[in-house]
């Protein structure tokens, strides 16, 4: 009776564990990974990624927010956005708001920003 309750509660572990799993898609993976090469995070410990899939067709978008809580300066309940990044499905070519001065209105531009 100990080893079926034990089975039951690994799968419930196992399952649990995956069905709340915050891997990142592989276009939100490309967006940090260009991110922390490219030292545009002021805190990349404290920053989260929303993934958008065919916000416009063939583009996707990440939203690239502030997380909050933990060691975490902020409110749990609020994610800021900094700036989003669209991806190109099919060559990966990415541009974002990142530079903008008015992200709702501008136009985007290629990401990552040339320095």
């Amino acid at each position: 009776m100990k080893k079926l309750i034990y089975t039951a509660l690994l799968g419930y572990v196992v399952f649990t564990a995956s069905a709340f799993s915050t891997e990142l898609s592989p276009i939100a993976q490309l967006v940090k990974k260009t991110l922390e090469q490219k030292k545009l995070l002021a805190s990349p410990e404290c920053t989260d990624y929303l993934y958008i899939p065919d916000n416009e067709p063939g583009i996707d978008v990440v939203n690239v927010v502030e997380k909050h809580g933990g060691n975490c300066p902020g409110d749990p309940q609020v994610q800021h956005r900094l700036f989003s990044v669209s991806v190109d499905k099919k060559t990966h070519k990415m541009e974002s708001d990142i530079d903008m001065d008015d992200q709702v209105n501008g136009t985007r531009s290629a990401f990552p920003p040339k320095n």
